[in-house]
């Protein structure tokens, strides 16, 4: 990525977000962390640039809305997954303390 500009930067950031969006969606979460480092790094770049042309812009804000649209989907697909293995980890540790309780009276009733 040789992109100097606010709006080219900008641009490549949008569209880390939205490879970001279509990872999470798939669980592959060694690829978002990939791409939240990439982001990370795009986003020192903007603002090191330190040029707000583009952000104040009318094509700049519609940018802004779109991402912002974005990371909202990006946040709940996060929580649906940690609620999901949540859940998963409950049941998991439910039918462990079953299995040791369902053990231990197997072995109450040879004595």
């Amino acid at each position: 990525m040789t992109a100097t500009t606010a709006e080219a930067l900008w641009q490549d950031y949008a569209f880390l977000t939205h490879e970001l969006a279509k990872f999470a969606e798939r669980q592959n979460w060694d690829m978002v962390m990939n791409l939240l480092d990439q982001r990370a790094g795009m986003q020192q770049r903007i603002d090191a640039l330190a040029d707000h042309g583009f952000v104040e812009s009318l094509a700049g804000r519609k940018l802004l809305g779109e991402l912002l649209r974005e990371e909202q989907t990006i946040a709940r697909q996060i929580r649906l997954s940690r609620n999901q293995s949540q859940q998963r980890h409950q049941v998991a540790q439910a039918y462990d303390a079953y299995d040791a309780v369902s053990a231990g009276m197997i072995l109450n009733r040879g004595t």
